[in-house]
């Protein structure tokens, strides 16, 4: 069940970042973008935690204490600023170069942990990550004319590791908060915090978001913020985390075989071979 689980995980957040870009190719801006995928991502949360029974946590946890300042801390890192870089990659390097190279976040999250919570630096680690990189280095080096001007693809890489980083950091800080709440209030409270945050952003823009550019937002937040996140906590409680991030690394690879039938983007071999690094050097470094 748990492998069912980690497949669809996958499913989604390749779909999401499908949805993505092609809201935040319309809507231009990346903050915006990132407050548009939030409010169905947040009804759904929502409606999950009334479900489950943990939604009275909610008013206690926003009085204020620890466990909400590493919320707004970890939200602030991973995605305020990594998912709006994250938009940006996507929409200047497409997703078949932006998502993959963004999914080497795992690997900058244990080496954030080996530097502030001083866990070791093991083999698995310093060979995935060099396979990593290299991958990065593969997929963006001299890439197809169709995914677009070079120099803009260069600044989406560059969004996207950036992205990564930030992730990475924020993966760290989300794991001293969700040690003492639950995760899917942990969620909950993150989009709430997002959608404050970037408000004014959103209310610039609105004027010349389309029907459509607003519709691939609010679906692609709904598969990536709501239903992926959550499947994957699902997942991490049944198979634990080192199965649940290995079986979830099929979604950079999905993301591309998505983007060259629903978007027409012209990704290459060398595309699809740097992802493939990329995955392979995640799957190395937790399980080696």
């Amino acid at each position: 069940m748990g492998v069912v689980v980690a497949t669809f995980t996958s499913l989604f957040w390749a779909l999401a970042a499908t949805l993505y870009r092609k809201a935040v190719v319309d809507i231009e801006d990346p903050l915006a973008t990132n407050w548009f995928r939030a409010p169905l991502a947040l009804g759904f949360m929502a409606a999950l935690s009334w479900s489950l029974g943990e939604l009275s946590e909610v008013p206690s946890l926003l009085q204020g204490g620890w466990s909400l300042a590493w919320i707004l801390l970890a939200t602030t890192l991973a995605i305020v600023l990594g998912d709006t870089l994250y938009m940006a990659a996507l929409r200047d390097a497409g997703v078949s170069i932006g998502y993959p190279v963004g999914y080497v976040y795992p690997l900058y999250a244990s080496l954030f942990a080996v530097a502030l919570l001083g866990e070791e630096v093991t083999l698995g680690l310093a060979l995935g990550l060099g396979l990593a990189l290299s991958g990065i280095w593969v997929t963006s080096f001299n890439p197809p004319r169709g995914l677009g001007d070079r120099g803009r693809i260069l600044k989406g890489v560059t969004a996207a590791v950036a992205a990564g980083l930030c992730w990475g950091l924020g993966s760290v800080v989300y794991r001293v908060a969700v040690a003492a709440v639950d995760p899917v209030n942990v969620n909950l409270v993150k989009l709430a915090f997002l959608i404050a945050v970037t408000s004014p952003f959103a209310w610039r823009s609105r004027l010349r978001v389309g029907k459509e550019a607003l519709g691939c937002a609010f679906l692609g937040g709904l598969m990536g913020l709501g239903l992926g996140d959550w499947l994957f906590y699902v997942c991490l409680s049944m198979i634990g985390v080192a199965r649940a991030v290995t079986l979830t690394t099929s979604s950079p690879l999905i993301s591309i075989i998505l983007a060259r039938l629903l978007l027409r983007e012209r990704a290459g071999l060398r595309q699809a071979l740097g992802a493939l690094m990329i995955v392979s050097g995640v799957t190395v470094a937790v399980w080696l």
